[in-house]
């Protein structure tokens, strides 16, 4: 079988389908991962076949405009612009969706791709699958849309899920007709997302069912399956994830560090930032790992309890912090989990407050936004992580997910194709 994985965004919404294509791999299948021409050299130090969609995630999202609007803490106008420069390079992008999977069987989408994904499968006349990384936007009875947690009841939390499918079509109805007509296909009259339900389209949802339980009245083509995780023994090779030099001694030549870091995602204030990194590092005994990520902060201070690093092997590192002050990406909040640390989420947009949400709501870890972040409120953070039954309810779920998460999604997907 030969499988075309179509994913978009930052490293992570590329790094899941890396570990999925492994799996795929492993067992014999041919695979092409399709994503923005930046992750190039990272996704092929796996040996995976590489193929680049138009843009540059980490250069459209650094551009002044967007820095700007993001500092401004305008959310909705933040998230306005990147739909803008998007719409730029769509055209493009979908014409690389399309000739790179033009050769696969099957077609993987992500939760960014799934709506060129569909009408592209339909244009290629290609079977495909759906892959979730974000809280799930199924329908169910027994819990609400993670957004819209505010009670529980079954026909209110059925309506929470009609709302959001609501309101996707009516952002996406334009341009999915728009891109549909290039394909010379006709227009949709009713929803994508009730389409892709009537199709019964294999829906993996690739996080734990310990952290969100499968609904028992989801269809059977619905499934959690567990984190895509990369394996220790194939990130050896990787240089985004070699060791930095003089870490492991570090390490060891003191008590275990906090973790801080926000990924791709760019930080709202780098200063303000900073000048709590400063303070903190000044005014206690704790010691600090800051990952710069697709950010860096501005007159950072050389210090004993403090090391800065450009990229972080989460898998790893983890497991020798206390704690992990992250932006609540759910690729980040999984490495802390299985790591058994309780992590500190300080949120800035899309899903990361439901995720911070849901990990404070089960007593896992800490959470608030970017914008409420001060000295005293993170050294509270801190103090209230380090409490013994803080340490003790993560590391125990930690040993659970462990136990539990396997990598199913990959043969899930061989068994439902193979029929």
């Amino acid at each position: 079988m030969h499988y075309a994985i179509i994913t978009y965004g930052s490293r992570g919404d590329v790094q899941p389908f890396i570990a999925l294509t492994l799996g795929l791999m492993e067992r014999g299948d041919q695979v092409t991962l399709l994503a923005n021409e930046n992750f190039k050299t990272f996704v092929e130090d796996y040996g995976v076949n590489f193929f680049p969609l138009a843009g540059n995630m980490e250069d459209m999202i650094h551009s002044q405009e967007m820095l700007k609007l993001l500092r401004s803490g305008n959310m909705v106008s933040y998230l306005k612009e990147m739909r803008k420069l998007m719409r730029n390079i769509q055209p493009q992008v979908n014409e690389d969706i399309l000739e790179g999977a033009r050769h696969a069987d099957v077609l993987i989408a992500s939760p960014l791709t799934l709506a060129w994904v569909y009408s592209i499968a339909e244009k290629l006349k290609k079977k495909y699958a759906i892959i979730q990384l974000s809280v799930p936007a199924i329908p169910t009875r027994e819990f609400p849309f993670a957004a819209f947690d505010f009670f529980n009841s079954p026909r209110y939390n059925l309506f929470t899920y009609a709302l959001v499918r609501y309101i996707y079509w009516r952002l996406n109805k334009k341009d999915i007709n728009k891109h549909r007509e290039s394909l010379q296909l006709p227009p949709l009259k009713k929803s994508i997302l009730k389409n892709i339900s009537d199709q019964k389209i294999l829906n993996l949802h690739a996080i734990s069912a310990s952290l969100i339980s499968r609904p028992k009245d989801w269809p059977e083509e619905i499934q959690i399956t567990g984190f895509l995780t990369i394996p220790e023994s194939k990130r050896k090779n990787n240089i985004t994830d070699q060791l930095p030099v003089g870490l492991d001694t570090w390490l060891k030549n003191g008590e275990p560090p906090i973790y801080i870091g926000f990924g791709s995602i760019p930080i709202p204030d780098p200063e303000f930032l900073s000048s709590i990194i400063i303070e903190v590092t000044a005014t206690t005994n704790h010691r600090f790992i800051f990952c710069q990520g697709w950010s860096e902060l501005p007159k950072l201070p050389r210090h004993e309890n403090l090391f800065i690093i450009k990229h972080a092997n989460h898998e790893w590192l983890f497991p020798q912090c206390k704690t992990a002050i992250i932006h609540g990406g759910i690729g980040t909040i999984a490495a802390a989990l299985k790591a058994g640390i309780p992590p500190i989420i300080i949120s800035i947009f899309a899903d990361q407050p439901l995720w911070g949400k849901l990990i404070a709501n089960k007593k896992l870890g800490i959470h608030f936004p970017f914008k409420r972040l001060s000295t005293g409120k993170l050294l509270l953070a801190i103090e209230i992580i380090e409490r013994p039954d803080m340490k003790k309810n993560a590391l125990k779920f930690g040993v659970t997910i462990n136990k539990k998460d396997i990598l199913m999604p990959a043969l899930i997907l061989e068994n439902y194709f193979a029929k």
